[in-house]
């Protein structure tokens, strides 16, 4: 039977400032410290006004996914939409600040399939409208891609992805050849 208990609003500013503070506690402390009492305590809020507006921790990441899917579906529209998007795509990529909460969440998902599958709709969704953008792009301007469209797109978010990720854990090498590289082709293609 489904649970009668109340729940907090879904555009409280309190589930925003939790949402928020579980984010922070996924990309500066990871998975192991995810608990509602170390939520809270980033929000400034006591432990059970995390079950107010989430039931359980697992309803919280998942609601920490659709916010970062909702979020980079209207982050890749503004870069479809400019005059460049192979370029903008690649510097929203680049300028991710939450790499290792991503990452964290993709761990946590692992064991739950419905934060596994929303997580994969997420992906799958910001690909395809990507994928369609850069086609359109190059096809307007007469490019013939050296790869198939989806396949670039994955590629420049892939490499993207990867120096942020290496830039978390410290390491540099190679990254300021590979995103000269990277930079340079981008250029040409615009």
């Amino acid at each position: 039977m489904a649970s009668t208990r109340r729940i907090g609003s879904e555009t409280s500013a309190t589930r925003a400032t939790i949402l928020k503070a579980a984010l922070e506690v996924l990309q500066d402390q990871g998975g192991g410290h995810f608990t509602a009492s170390a939520i809270a305590r980033r929000a400034g809020l006591k432990p059970h006004m995390v079950h107010y507006y989430f039931r359980t921790i697992d309803d919280l990441v998942l609601a920490l996914v659709k916010m970062l899917g909702a979020t980079g579906l209207k982050n890749s529209a503004r870069a479809i939409a400019s005059a460049n998007p192979l370029k903008a795509l690649w510097d929203i990529e680049m300028g991710s600040k939450s790499s290792v909460a991503i990452m964290e969440l993709g761990a946590l998902a692992v064991h739950r399939d419905d934060i596994r599958a929303e997580m994969g709709r997420y992906i799958e969704q910001l690909r395809i409208v990507q994928a369609e953008a850069v086609a359109r792009y190059l096809e307007l301007r007469g490019v013939e891609p050296p790869i198939p469209p989806m396949s670039l797109t994955l590629v420049i978010a892939a490499i993207a992805r990867q120096l942020v990720r290496e830039k978390d854990f410290g390491v540099s090498l190679g990254h300021a050849e590979l995103t000269a590289a990277v930079e340079a082709m981008l250029a040409a293609k615009a």
